[in-house]
């Protein structure tokens, strides 16, 4: 299992200097693991044990940890999940949770709730009624099920590709163009 930050809040290395990454050599290499994005607020304790029970659920899994929407949404538009998980305690609760999940549902990415009640959800947001859902202290079968559950929803549905960096930030992209 791989655990990592969303893309904004990532820290450089305590030296300062780069890190040289060695390059792949040909030859077998393992099989793409399963990509989860987990967006919660970071400074409450309610979500911990959920990352410990999704190591166990899924096999071969990497966990985006987002603390934010700003950077759950990043992490969204730049990379590739095979399912968000996201938590309507995060900031400000329980609106910015919902307000993550319609927006990831808009885009067509495969979420599930992470909540004890769906009486949190706001009346004008029908859509997040249909989207699976588990309390933080899921077990392993319940994950694996609402997992299953959300990606089987999208597994049907051409995704649009990812947008390019600039078109993320709203800012127009520059092309090289080829030489004659």
């Amino acid at each position: 299992m791989t655990v990592r930050r969303a893309p904004r809040e990532r820290e450089t290395p305590p030296s300062g200097r780069l890190q040289v990454v060695e390059a792949r050599r040909p030859g077998p290499r393992s099989v793409r693991g399963f990509r989860i994005l987990l967006a919660h607020d970071a400074r409450a304790a309610t979500c911990d044990a959920l990352a410990r029970a999704i190591e166990g659920a899924v096999t071969n899994v990497e966990i985006v940890d987002a603390s934010s929407i700003d950077d759950a949404l990043l992490a969204s538009a730049t990379e590739r999940f095979d399912a968000c998980l996201v938590c309507l305690d995060l900031p400000p609760a329980p609106l910015g949770g919902a307000r993550l999940a319609s927006e990831l549902v808009d885009s067509n990415h495969p979420v599930v709730l992470v909540t004890r009640s769906l009486r949190w959800l706001p009346p004008d947001r029908p859509i997040l009624h249909q989207l699976p859902w588990i309390p933080p202290d899921a077990g392993t079968i319940e994950i694996s099920s609402a997992i299953a559950a959300a990606t089987s929803d999208c597994d049907s549905a051409i995704r649009a590709r990812s947008p390019l960096p600039g078109e993320t930030l709203g800012a127009p992209t520059l092309r090289a163009r080829a030489r004659r």
